[in-house]
């Protein structure tokens, strides 16, 4: 087996020098504020977390401006909850009037006014959530917040009666697995294309719940790939849960120089040499087992040419795995290869299929 990817692996999904300089993908955080207290929150938001604050319109307007001068056209509009940001509906239409191809809004669903549901279904704005729990109490437990099941869930519907482009997914914490199966089978039930679900992960209050601290390992390595995300103080991140790990601030530098400085070079380098590889390696071998056989190893993301879409895993679940990050904005319809196809972006993958063996 392959110990790296092969040189038109490489090529194709821009790994190595190709890389820098690049971006794809953009995470804008409005606000660091949300009205639950989610006892897993990556961000360890709360509704008075907001001291941290400090970009205001204009710099929104001109961090979206700047990133589509950079060839950026897939941005998403995150949190806390984003739409506690007074100006959020503001970005959301400067990033419509610049002509971003791909916007999507992560938010707990818990508050959706309609001007905000006619525009986004007016001009193809996606959404994203997640829901915990098919009982409400169980889900309620996890926010921390009595009556978000019975809103998130009312706002859900209202977005796909109106045809809006919505995926949702179940963070697993101390839920039974029967219980994460029937929230799932309650989201497909309700009408939400796509579902998946996904561990807790050591990052902000994850930590305490994984009695662990935040470490490199913990990312899903795709950020390496194109990402930035920017925090709601400037800082500027590979990805929304490396937070640990900030590459300049915006305040102080300009997202191009951000975008081709040697700081976020050498964090996809070192994400994609000590993250990326090793995963995509212990991918390969689980799929190798799992068929049985010298098959072609997928670029996780991509369709496997020899797995039925409606095809169980070992373990009885259902592909995707259950690992596949939440926010990630990729398609799977039940065919995402392996549990590390999740950038938290919408980046097409490539598939690129390398023999391994035999064929």
């Amino acid at each position: 087996m392959a110990s790296a990817l092969s040189a038109a692996e490489q090529t194709a999904t821009g790994a190595g020098p190709g890389i820098h300089g690049r971006l794809d993908f953009l995470w804008l955080e409005l606000t660091n504020r949300c009205n639950l207290r989610c006892v897993h929150c990556y961000t360890d938001s709360h509704p008075h977390a907001g001291d941290r604050d400090i970009l205001a319109l204009d710099d929104y307007l001109s961090l979206l401006r700047q990133a589509f001068d950079l060839g950026c056209r897939k941005v998403q509009l995150i949190g806390g909850e984003p739409q506690l940001n007074r100006d959020f509906f503001r970005i959301l239409e400067a990033a419509v009037d610049m002509g971003f191809e791909f916007i999507e809004v992560f938010t707990n669903l818990t508050h959706l006014d309609e001007t905000t549901l006619r525009y986004s279904a007016e001009h193809g704005i996606h959404f994203a959530t997640s829901v915990y729990s098919a009982e409400p109490a169980e889900h309620d437990a996890i926010t921390g917040v009595r009556t978000s099941h019975a809103r998130t869930t009312s706002n859900l519907r209202r977005l796909i009666d109106q045809g809006i482009e919505t995926r949702a997914a179940v963070i697993a914490l101390d839920q039974e697995a029967p219980s994460i199966v029937r929230t799932k089978r309650y989201l497909k039930d309700m009408g939400v294309p796509e579902v998946r679900h996904s561990e807790v992960r050591e990052f902000g209050r994850g930590q305490n719940i994984l009695d662990r601290e935040a470490n490199l390992q913990g990312l899903c390595g795709h950020c390496w790939s194109g990402k930035l995300c920017i925090a709601p103080d400037g800082d500027a991140y590979p990805c929304v849960m490396a937070r640990h790990w900030p590459v300049g601030n915006v305040r102080e530098a300009s997202l191009a120089e951000i975008v081709g400085g040697m700081g976020l070079k050498d964090m996809r380098q070192e994400i994609y040499t000590s993250v990326w590889l090793p995963k995509l390696e212990d991918y390969r071998a689980r799929q190798s087992l799992q068929n049985g056989i010298h098959a072609k190893a997928c670029m996780p993301g991509s369709s496997p040419p020899d797995t039925d879409p409606g095809e169980k895993n070992p373990d009885g679940t259902d592909n995707p795995d259950p690992e596949e990050c939440p926010q990630s904005c990729v398609p799977t319809d039940g065919k995402t290869c392996g549990p590390h196809a999740c950038p938290q972006s919408c980046t097409p993958f490539i598939v690129v299929c390398e023999p391994t063996g035999d064929e």
